[in-house]
């Protein structure tokens, strides 16, 4: 691997220059020997690299390097890997290819692996809890006119299926610090389902 590639793509990248952007990591991603050398470069870079606006790292680097190293560690069940696939979970949803190769499974799915593998890991507990607490902010959005579930208006069936999963919003939130705001997400499911 030759990192001089990867130092120039930053530089270029700070500077807007977009055609120097793309030739340097193409040169970085091809000057890879084999699958260890991603593997070590991913698991030492992967928390310093810095996301665009929309939480997203370089296409071509992600799908090239980046993704492989998840994808190995999620069909090997590990947790920190797979942590990093639900970080960066737009950058899957944005390409039909890369997604199928995990079935198409959203990031709540897999964390609720991460957690059936360990349900005591502090990290895992707090993405679970912010992605949930992000459902219920998606779920509530066309209040008081009705509550989502998936793309239409929850039926009564559905409503039970939230509540149902109140308790363990709650289990999730340690501090309570959502606490109120979860209470009254579940109030407002219970009046909606009785209208």
């Amino acid at each position: 691997m030759e990192i001089k590639y990867y130092d120039e793509y930053i530089k270029y990248k700070k500077l807007g220059l977009r055609i120097e952007q793309k030739e340097n990591v193409q040169k970085f991603i091809q000057s890879f020997m084999d699958f260890n050398e991603k593997q070590q470069w991913v698991i030492e870079n992967l928390p310093k690299i810095e996301l665009d606006s929309n939480r997203r790292i370089r296409n071509e680097l992600f799908e090239e390097v980046i993704f492989p190293v998840l994808l190995d560690g999620y069909n090997n069940k590990n947790i920190n890997l797979m942590l990093w696939l639900v970080k960066l979970e737009q950058n899957y949803y944005q390409n039909k290819n890369i997604w199928e190769k995990i079935s198409f499974k959203t990031s709540l799915q897999i964390i609720k692996e991460c957690y059936t593998l360990d349900p005591n890991n502090t990290e895992v507990i707090e993405k679970y809890l912010e992605i949930e607490i992000r459902g219920i902010n998606y779920s509530e959005h066309e209040w008081p006119y009705g509550i989502l579930y998936s793309n239409n208006f929850a039926t009564k069936d559905e409503c039970k299926n939230i509540l149902e999963e109140i308790p363990f919003i709650h289990k999730l939130d340690r501090n309570k610090k959502h606490e109120k705001y979860i209470n009254e997400y579940e109030n407002r499911v219970k009046e909606y389902m009785s209208k």
